[in-house]
């Protein structure tokens, strides 16, 4: 896989504890991205998708059927090339590079790490690829606010740059994803 355009590829010893990591897989013809916390020891705690044991219906499933755990795993098995989240970055930045930096101010290191594992104890809610998902969850842990501006790309595609430039925070943290576009 190429390198990720505005993204910086780390590898385990470059790590601090708290530092928001991504890896991206290739699924179709679209990079989809994966983000977690890292913990220290070779750890990460991030956000996944799980399948509802109850529910048999692909098409059920599609809809109900997907619920988000919390999860502590090595860093070794949450991919192959590690890349370092920006924060910080301006606007036109995140929208340029979605999946990579965030907008927001981050907060200390050692508090996104205490968020990581609170959230591990408790959860954060149902996974949605478009209003809950890994970023959000990362975002969260280092922001206080959910941030993903990747589903608006798989939503809107070439049709970005025509959402109103005040919605593009609510859109980021899944609160406003029914935004109609002309």
């Amino acid at each position: 896989m190429e390198a990720i355009k505005g993204a910086q590829l780390v590898t385990q010893s470059d790590l601090r504890p708290g530092d928001h990591i991504f890896t991206c897989r290739l699924k179709g013809n679209i990079n989809h991205f994966n983000h977690g916390i890292y913990v220290g020891n070779g750890m990460i705690i991030h956000f996944i998708p799980v399948t509802r044991p109850d529910v048999q219906d692909d098409t059920e499933q599609d809809i109900i059927g997907v619920y988000g755990k919390v999860v502590k795993s090595c860093i070794n098995s949450f991919g192959n090339q590690i890349y370092l989240y920006r924060y910080g970055v301006s606007w036109r930045e995140a929208l340029l590079n979605p999946g990579t930096c965030c907008p927001y101010k981050s907060k200390h290191l050692h508090e996104a790490v205490e968020t990581a594992n609170l959230l591990l104890n408790t959860g954060f809610g149902g996974y949605d690829p478009i209003s809950n998902n890994s970023e959000h969850f990362a975002t969260f842990c280092r922001t206080g606010i959910k941030y993903s501006l990747q589903p608006i790309f798989e939503k809107f595609g070439d049709k970005v740059p025509e959402l109103p430039v005040e919605e593009l925070g609510k859109i980021a943290a899944g609160t406003n994803v029914s935004v109609a576009v002309m």
